[in-house]
């Protein structure tokens, strides 16, 4: 694959925040450094940057997609009241499998995040 500065831009943005942003998001933050990249051509490159497997696409039921540059192994935990994702170390669960064809597992734990369960009253 030939090298696109508007591919490295996404990435860069990408791999600037721990915050698995949506599309436009990043598009945003995109324009700052190509100002004249368009929202379609974002979109082609996340795709594209998915299918390198350098971006994990995170589908967080009753949200827009969201994206990923950390593709080592881990789950995420997805706030149900405001939508922000959260990387979940390794460390804290365990996964056991006896199926020998499964190539990888994706897990999401759902709940209330400590920010919006400290601003809900008593």
């Amino acid at each position: 694959m030939r090298y696109s500065k508007q591919r490295e831009a996404v990435y860069n943005v990408l791999l600037s925040t721990k915050s698995h942003p949506d599309a436009s998001w990043i598009y945003a933050k995109t324009r700052e450094v190509v100002p004249n990249v368009s929202l379609a051509t974002v979109y082609r490159n996340l795709s594209e940057l998915i299918s390198l497997g350098k971006v994990k696409k995170v589908s967080v039921e009753g949200f827009a997609e969201r994206y990923d540059a950390n593709v080592c192994s881990h789950a995420h935990f997805a706030c149900e009241k405001c939508g922000r994702i959260f990387d979940v170390d390794g460390s804290r669960f365990s996964v056991n499998c006896d199926m020998s064809n499964v190539s990888r597992c994706e897990i999401t734990f759902y709940g209330c995040c400590d920010e919006c369960k400290s601003s809900m009253p008593d």
